[in-house]
């Protein structure tokens, strides 16, 4: 699931148009619920698939990735394929971004190992480049888009990365003018930050794995600010929002 040039082009097969409501949650061998779970949790912080709301952009977005293969034919076995190979054997090489020119960002080994490598796989064969939304069981699962706003509390404003996707758990957030302590406790796998710029000031926190928080202090005038994951991609995948300070 490299970005950067297309996917292998496979001889087109005439098939059916696949309904994503009738596909079997469970079979013999893998689960398409843990399957989206474990998608939304290991990979969509850099890949794009919109039936399981995810809007990294770090990797390539899957669903173009595929749309060309499924619009001739491909069965969803043949991009399952697809996906479980590049899982397992992942393209360690330096690789440079077409349009900027810059380094890109390597997909790391291990993303997933065993039943849940096989069950991405089988989700996003199942999903990519397929217009509509899960339903079902499948619906319940994936990422939920930041809402309402973090209040500071006794100099200290929390605003938590959401259990899944790029998202806060907050859209917005509202700060006392003075000497804040922003922090950012992580649930997820996937390394985040918490940083803001605004009325002169642009500072962030570390980096942070699951279980970390990460936090600093910052003299905050009123007015507004940015809040926002420096980690490449993050951002622009959409964990940002506004700090109001008064």
């Amino acid at each position: 699931m490299r970005r950067g040039g297309s996917l292998p082009l496979i001889v087109s097969l005439s098939v059916a148009a696949l309904a994503v409501s009738g596909c079997q949650l469970k079979s013999s061998s893998t689960n398409l619920v843990n399957g989206k779970k474990q998608f939304v949790d290991a990979c969509g912080a850099c890949h794009t698939l919109a039936h399981a709301g995810t809007t990294g952009t770090a990797g390539p977005n899957l669903d173009e990735a595929f749309a060309r293969s499924r619009q001739d034919g491909l069965r969803s076995s043949t991009f399952e394929g697809i996906v479980l190979g590049q899982i397992q054997s992942p393209n360690l090489n330096d690789q440079i971004d077409p349009q900027n020119e810059k380094p890109l960002p390597k997909m790391p080994a291990n993303t997933a190992t065993g039943d849940n490598a096989r069950d991405i796989a089988a989700y996003v064969g199942q999903v990519v480049a397929v217009p509509g939304k899960d339903t079902g069981q499948l619906a319940g699962v994936g990422v939920k888009k930041a809402a309402g706003t973090a209040v500071e509390k006794d100099g200290t404003l929390a605003i938590p990365v959401a259990s899944a996707g790029l998202a806060y758990q907050f859209a917005n957030a509202t700060a006392t003018a003075g000497s804040v302590k922003i922090e950012s406790p992580n649930p997820q796998t996937i390394g985040h930050d918490i940083a803001i710029e605004g009325n002169g000031v642009n500072q962030k926190g570390e980096t942070v794995p699951k279980g970390g928080t990460s936090s600093f202090t910052a003299d905050l005038k009123p007015g507004e600010y940015t809040f926002f994951c420096s980690v490449p991609g993050h951002r622009e995948g959409g964990m940002v929002g506004k700090l109001t300070v008064k």
